[in-house]
C-alpha cells in the first residue's frame, strides 16, 4: 500500500468518522449480545459487508481494497480470541461474560458461521 492510498483512506475515514477496526467490534458485539445462529448469523454477516461497501463505494479501488483486507484481518483478530474463549472475546469488545451454554454454543454457531461465509464474502469484492 502506497504511502498516498495510505493517506486517501485516512482523509475518508476521518471525513466519514469511520474506524474499521471499530466497525468490525460493532459487529460482533451486535452478533454476540443477539445470540444469532446458523443463516441468521450469516445474514448479520452478509449485511454488515453489503454495508461496509456501500460506505467506500467512493473510495479509489485501492482504498476500498485497504479497507477490506483491513476489516478480514481484524475480524480474523477476533475470530482467533473467539475460538480460545468466547468470554474473551466478550470481556475485549466491552460485554459481560456469558455463563449460560446455549449462549455459548450460539455464539460458536456464529463463529463457524463468519468464518466460513464472512471471508468468502469479503473476498468477492477484490474481483
Amino acid at each position: 500500500m502506497s504511502a498516498g492510498t495510505t493517506g486517501v483512506v485516512r482523509q475518508h475515514y476521518q471525513g466519514k468518522r469511520m474506524a474499521i477496526e471499530d466497525l468490525v467490534d460493532d459487529f460482533w458485539r451486535d452478533a454476540l449480545t443477539s445470540n444469532a445462529s446458523g443463516p441468521e448469523a450469516q445474514a448479520k454477516w452478509n449485511a454488515f459487508i453489503y454495508g461496509l461497501k456501500d460506505r467506500v463505494a467512493n473510495f479509489p479501488q485501492e482504498a476500498q481494497d485497504e479497507v477490506f483486507l483491513r476489516a478480514a484481518k481484524h475480524n480474523a483478530g477476533r475470530i482467533a480470541i473467539a475460538r480460545r474463549s468466547l468470554d474473551a472475546l466478550r470481556i475485549e469488545l466491552g460485554l459481560p461474560p456469558a455463563h449460560n451454554p446455549l449462549v455459548d454454543a450460539a455464539a460458536e454457531t456464529l463463529v463457524r458461521a463468519t468464518v466460513w461465509h464472512g471471508v468468502g464474502a469479503l473476498f468477492r469484492w477484490f474481483r
